[in-house]
C-alpha cells in the first residue's frame, strides 16, 4: 500500500515540477495555469486535466491557448465503458477597453477513444470548434460575462449508417457569467 501511495504522490509531484519548469522557461509575462478536476461516485469516474497559456503580445493583444485531456469510466455491473479525448486550443484575444475584450480562434478535438466491456467499438470522428467570443467585466472585478458564438464541426467517418457518415455541424450561442473566488 505504501508503494502505491508513493507512486501516486510521485506522479503529482512530477506534474507540479513540470508546470513549474514550464513557468520558469517562458517569459515572465506569460501566464501558465494547470487545472485538474474530477468527479467520482459509485460506478462513475471522470477526470479532466488542462494546461492553459496566456502570452501578451502587446498592451491590448494576447494569445491564449491550451491543452486538455479528459477521461471517464462508467462501471455498472457487467456494463463497463471508458472514453478519453484530447483538445488543443488557440484563441487570440484583443482588449477593446478595460471592460471589454474579443476573441476569435479554434479548438481541435481528437477522435474520442470509446471502449466497452462488450467489445463494441465506435468510430467517433475528430472535430474542430470555430468560435468568436466577447468578454465583459461583471458587477465586480472578479466577475465576468462571456458571450460566445461557436460552430462545432465533426469530420465524416465514411462509415455507412453512422450518424457521422456525412459529418455534422452544431452552431450555438452561449452566454455565461463567472465569479472567481
Amino acid at each position: 500500500m505504501t508503494l502505491i501511495g508513493s507512486q501516486c504522490h510521485a506522479q503529482e509531484n512530477i506534474v507540479a515540477q513540470g508546470v513549474n519548469w514550464l513557468k520558469s522557461s517562458l517569459p515572465e509575462a506569460t501566464k501558465v495555469e494547470f487545472n485538474k478536476s474530477r468527479i467520482k461516485f459509485n460506478g462513475c469516474k471522470h477526470r479532466e486535466y488542462e494546461l492553459a497559456l496566456t502570452q501578451p503580445l502587446s498592451k491590448n493583444l494576447s494569445l491564449e491557448g491550451g491543452l486538455s485531456y479528459y477521461k471517464g469510466q462508467l462501471a455498472w455491473g457487467i456494463n463497463n465503458q471508458k472514453i478519453s479525448l484530447k483538445r488543443y486550443s488557440f484563441l487570440p484575444r484583443y482588449r477593446v477597453s478595460n471592460l471589454v475584450s474579443v476573441s476569435a480562434g479554434m479548438v481541435m478535438q481528437s477522435a474520442p477513444e470509446f471502449k466497452t466491456s462488450q467489445g463494441l467499438e465506435l468510430n467517433l470522428p475528430k472535430s474542430r470548434i470555430y468560435m468568436i467570443s466577447s468578454r465583459f467585466q461583471g458587477v465586480r472585478d472578479d466577475h465576468q460575462v462571456d458571450v460566445e458564438l461557436s460552430s462545432h464541426k465533426w469530420d465524416s467517418t465514411g462509415e455507412f449508417g453512422s450518424m457521422f457518415a456525412q459529418g455534422m455541424v452544431d452552431n450555438k450561442i452561449n452566454v455565461s457569467y463567472s465569479a472567481f473566488f
